[in-house]
C-alpha cells in the first residue's frame, strides 16, 4: 500500500455500512471543519487506504464483506499503515481478546449505544493531534 498524492492535511476515513449513520457522521465531522471520506464496506475502505492513508480511521467491526478484524490485520502488516489511529465504532460489546485483535496504532473504542456527537469529535481530535505529533 503506497500513498499516492500525499494530503496537505490528514483526512478521516469512516467505514460504516449503515448508510444513514455513515451520512450523519460524515456531516457531523465535516461540520466541524474536518476533511472526511467514507466507505460502506471493507474492500472499498482498503482500496481508499491504498490510494491515500487516512489520519484517523473510524471503523465498524461488522461489515458486509470483510470484518474490521480483517481490515486491521491487513493494515497491521504494512509499515505505511501499521500505525493509523483507529476509532472502533461498533454496537458489539467487545471482549479483551477482541480488542487486542483490533489494535493497529492508537485505538479508541466507541460503542454505538453510548455514542454522542461530542465524544466522537473529542476522540477524533485527540487521535488527529496524536498522529500529527508522531509525524512531526
Amino acid at each position: 500500500m503506497t500513498e499516492k498524492n500525499p494530503p496537505s492535511e490528514p483526512y478521516l476515513l469512516i467505514v460504516e455500512n449503515d448508510p444513514l449513520l455513515n451520512l450523519v457522521m460524515v456531516c457531523q465531522l465535516k461540520g466541524i471543519g474536518l476533511s472526511v471520506q467514507s466507505a460502506r464496506n471493507g474492500r472499498q475502505a482498503l482500496d481508499m487506504i491504498r490510494q491515500r492513508t487516512p489520519g484517523v480511521l473510524i471503523l465498524e467491526v461488522e461489515l458486509p464483506d470483510i470484518s474490521g478484524y480483517e481490515i486491521i490485520a491487513e493494515l497491521r502488516g504494512n509499515p505505511t499503515t501499521s500505525a493509523i489511529p483507529v476509532v472502533i465504532h461498533t454496537a458489539l460489546d467487545l471482549r479483551r481478546e477482541q480488542e487486542t485483535k483490533l489494535q493497529l496504532g492508537p485505538i479508541k473504542l466507541l460503542t454505538k449505544s453510548t455514542r454522542s456527537d461530542e465524544k466522537l469529535e473529542e476522540l477524533v481530535r485527540e487521535l488527529l493531534l496524536l498522529n500529527k505529533n508522531q509525524v512531526s
